[in-house]
């Protein structure tokens, strides 16, 4: 059996872990969770914003907008500005946490629990040996507590390692030419890509001509920058790793 390299362990598992963090992020239970905070009057991506960004405390929008990357400054600052007094960015986070790990509790429950421990724990070994200067965001969501059981340790374990790609994917957008406007707009996905989507994220047109070319070379440079995380497993875990992803990807109902 060929041993997979860490390349195939990045190129394998991105995809999924994006796949399956994106479905509990648009569950109705967390929607719900966003009114209770007070965080959709501001618009559909008020949790997502502060959410994602209040790893980093309450720092100031300019700064949350340069680690989440892929929204508009100018929508960035509406989103953290209208965040209620009474809720600091790290309790924001942490409630972005929890919807995950709730969610990760109904929807892994057609894995085995023994599969599910073994898939937090290798994500946490990624973790925990991975370079924290990949990305501000992912860095914070380290910070984040585990609840202790294998379903919730697990999703927020994976949510932990999306946004280490995501980090990747920030700074390849840039490497390959084209930055983060760019990068929607080239980007093929039927539903998250083109005019319409990037103006869902605050930008506004004129927008940049679509280059398929360099948005193929964003994610050859964030596989290969993101690759080097996986190299703490060795090759049974790497395996294992690969097949858990798939397995919780399975989880989902598209």
């Amino acid at each position: 059996m060929t041993t997979m390299t860490t390349i195939d362990v990045a190129q394998a598992t991105g995809k999924p872990i994006l796949e399956f963090g994106r479905a509990w992020m648009v569950s109705p239970a967390t929607a719900t969770r966003a009114a209770e905070l007070e965080l959709v009057a501001s618009g559909r991506f008020g949790f997502w914003v502060s959410g994602r960004a209040g790893v980093l405390g309450d720092v100031d929008p300019a700064v949350a907008a340069s680690a989440l990357g892929f929204m508009a400054p100018s929508a960035v600052r509406e989103y953290w500005r209208v965040r209620p007094a009474s809720l600091s960015a790290w309790d924001a986070a942490l409630a972005w946490f929890d919807c995950a790990a709730t969610w990760g509790r109904t929807a892994l429950t057609v894995m085995p629990e023994a599969d599910v421990r073994r898939l937090a724990d290798l994500a946490r070994k990624v973790i925990d040996h991975a370079d924290l200067s990949i990305g501000t965001l992912f860095a914070g969501s380290t910070l984040i507590p585990l609840p202790g059981d294998a379903a919730g340790d697990a999703t927020i374990n994976l949510n932990v390692l999306r946004e280490l790609r995501g980090g990747a994917h920030l700074a390849a957008c840039h490497a390959a030419g084209l930055g983060p406007h760019a990068t929607i707009m080239s980007t093929d996905d039927p539903v998250r890509a083109g005019s319409a989507w990037a103006e869902g994220f605050g930008w506004r047109a004129p927008h940049p001509t679509p280059d398929p070319e360099a948005r193929v070379r964003v994610e050859e440079l964030t596989t290969i920058a993101t690759a080097r995380s996986f190299e703490p497993l060795e090759p049974a875990e790497r395996a294992d790793f690969v097949e858990l992803v798939a397995a919780a990807r399975a989880c989902l109902t598209d």
